[in-house]
């Protein structure tokens, strides 16, 4: 079905939380060179959406700005130049205002949904395997890792990507999410209601700790994150679930002389030209291992768009997902 000259979008219209959205419509550009109309099945809301939208992170969009950013649906037109075909479903990450009922967007940023895999699979997918694939470009040597908030998308993924290439895996999970982490790759999964942290990483690895460790929480995880690392290791945060980590002190990195970075993806994808590439990686991995596709903890239309994201705001374990067309 294609839509008339508008299309229904939700929007932040200012700083604050989920209640500073709401649906409008919003007219429709006509398809230039490259672009392609596409109908949105599912967009998948992500936690980096909430800090931008919070006015305070590093990352600042103007208001009103088009909330979501990762999707799935069917192209159903092209401009000039556009290889896919009509029909073809696809999904993206990156593609600002995704929360709606249909996407105009460079062709390139498109990656082709493989047989096998669902418009909800690809709205869970696409930001995990691009932020999973620029994570485990950062510490190419590690021989051993930990990974927290290994349950979630990204932290399947990651761990997923880099059981691939043998590396020995420690995940961080809660509860019965453990045995989802086992699943994804990990070599070791531990549970951080019923076991330290620090005290089973460091038994599993004879005292030595690991060589990287990935944390999306920030910090309430920070001191014990460089606690676990080995010698000239490496504290990899890409994310501020919990709250942004305080200034580095450099005397806490002097025991290991370890080392600390902020991830940025895009000092880790060349540009959005890698975008559909690590994407597609994630697909093909995902077809051959689901267990690293996230569950679904709620579906919403797109009128519910503020309840999404309350509900990812209040730690849902798994993937928010909204439907337009539901």
């Amino acid at each position: 079905m294609l839509p008339g000259t508008h299309r229904r979008v939700a929007r932040a219209l200012r700083a604050g939380g989920p209640e500073v959205i709401e649906v409008g419509l919003e007219e429709l550009t006509p398809l230039g060179s490259g672009e392609t109309l596409v109908r949105v099945e599912a967009a998948g809301l992500n936690h980096a959406e909430t800090l931008i939208r919070s006015g305070n992170y590093t990352v600042r969009l103007p208001f009103p700005h088009g909330v979501g950013g990762e999707g799935s649906g069917t192209v159903v037109a092209a401009g000039p130049g556009v290889a896919l075909q009509v029909g073809t479903r696809v999904c993206w990450a990156g593609v600002l205002g995704s929360c709606a009922n249909f996407v105009n967007t460079q062709a390139s940023m498109l990656a082709p949904l493989p047989d096998g895999l669902n418009f909800e699979d690809g709205a869970s997918l696409a930001v995990a395997g691009l932020t999973a694939g620029g994570l485990a470009r950062v510490w190419p040597q590690a021989r051993s890792v930990v990974v927290w908030g290994a349950a979630g998308a990204v932290g399947r993924m990651l761990v997923a990507i880099l059981a691939d290439r043998s590396v020995d895996i420690i995940g961080i999970a809660s509860g019965n999410r453990v045995s989802c982490v086992r699943a994804a790759g990990a070599n070791h999964a531990i549970d951080r209601n019923s076991e330290s942290v620090r005290d089973s990483v460091l038994a599993y690895t004879g005292g030595r700790g690991v060589d990287a460790v990935f944390d999306p929480i920030g910090a309430p995880t920070y001191e014990t994150s460089l606690q676990l690392l080995a010698p000239r290791g490496c504290l990899i945060n890409y994310g501020e679930l919990s709250g942004p980590v305080s200034p580095v002190n450099l005397h806490q990195l002097f025991p290991a002389s370890a080392f600390i970075t902020k991830y940025n993806g895009m000092r880790w994808i060349a540009g959005v030209h890698e975008f559909t590439m690590l994407i597609s990686d994630a697909l093909g991995l995902a077809t051959k291992r689901p267990s690293v596709i996230s569950e679904v903890a709620g579906r919403f239309p797109l009128d519910r768009i503020v309840d999404a994201y309350r509900l990812l705001e209040s730690g849902a374990h798994g993937k928010v997902l909204v439907l337009p067309n539901l």
